[in-house]
């Protein structure tokens, strides 16, 4: 079955935004643990952004 380019836009705008809805339910430590990959940055920074992005208060690491 061949779709059009409009259908397949859609469809996976729709992927990503149930992705995206999955990832913001998690809390931001498990959500950096699911972005990480080797070579990237440290799980610690991906949850740092996550936490700005969020609008929520940076972890006190001392």
């Amino acid at each position: 079955m061949q779709i059009t380019r409009e259908e397949a836009i859609k469809a996976a705008g729709e992927v990503l935004a149930r992705a995206r809805a999955e990832r913001d339910a998690l809390p931001p430590r498990q959500a950096a643990e699911r972005a990480h990959y080797r070579g990237g940055p440290p799980i610690e920074e991906i949850e740092r952004q996550i936490r700005e992005m969020r609008g929520l208060p940076p972890l006190d690491l001392d």
